[in-house]
Order: structure tokens, then C-alpha cells, then sequence
């Protein structure tokens, strides 16, 4: 087995930490989705069947969505061999999956259950939105 090595930008090595939720803000071009992409690849392939699901609040198509810098991560890793993408998931090692949706079809308070209660190992939440108290 060999060791993965993803070189990690120095702002963001405080999340590579082990933690239940993790999140960032910031502007366009910062890296967060780079860095969470890669994050995703990872935990897929050490923690054989994990699922998540990437949301974005503002997807209308799977070309707005996440897929495509994924896909790009697994390739530039040469993890292509243990992952499966089909037009609308990504299949991860050990029999796990990486669905996309947009936030139209979930309410936030759907969104917080799937978080809290586990549903999926991990959610990949992208807004552009200021929450209300």
C-alpha cells in the first residue's frame, strides 16, 4: 500500500486536524474548494465506504456542481483505479458514493439533519449566503 502525500497550503493544515464538523469562509480563488476536494478524495479512499453528498446552493446542473473538481482531484491523485464516476455519482472504494445535489432540493433544516445524525460520512455544503440568527 502506498502513502498518499497531498501537499497542503499552510492556512489551511488546522483542518487536517481530526474534527467532527469543519468549515471555512472566504472569497473567491482562496482554495477552499481545492482543498475540501482533496480532503473528500482522501478520506474515501483510507476510510473504505464512505458516502457523501456535495450540496450547493446554487446548482441547477452537475456542471455547477463539485463532480467535476472532484474527478479532477481523483486523477491528479492516480487514485483513478478505486473510484467509479458515472454522469450523476462517483462510486468510492469499498462501496461508498459521492452524490451532488442542489440545495433546492433540501431545506436547511433537512441539510442539518443529514449532518448531525450521520446519514453520510461526510457533506460538502457550499453557500453563498449569510445565515440568519
Amino acid at each position: 500500500m502506498s502513502t498518499l502525500r497531498i501537499p497542503t497550503a499552510r492556512i489551511f493544515e488546522p483542518l487536517l486536524a481530526p474534527s467532527r464538523y469543519k468549515g471555512v469562509y472566504g472569497g473567491r480563488g482562496s482554495g477552499k474548494s481545492h482543498f475540501f476536494g482533496e480532503l473528500l478524495v482522501e478520506t474515501c479512499q483510507a476510510e473504505r465506504g464512505t458516502s457523501a453528498v456535495c450540496i450547493r446552493e446554487a446548482q441547477r446542473s452537475l456542471a455547477q456542481s463539485s463532480k467535476r473538481l472532484i474527478e479532477s482531484k481523483i486523477a491528479a491523485l492516480g487514485l483513478s483505479h478505486g473510484f467509479r464516476v458515472y454522469s450523476d455519482k462517483i462510486a468510492t472504494p469499498g462501496d461508498g458514493i459521492i452524490i451532488f445535489r442542489g440545495m433546492q432540493s433540501y431545506t436547511f433544516k433537512a441539510v442539518i439533519t443529514i449532518i448531525v445524525t450521520g446519514l453520510v460520512g461526510a457533506v460538502w455544503l457550499g453557500l453563498k449566503v449569510m445565515l440568519g440568527k
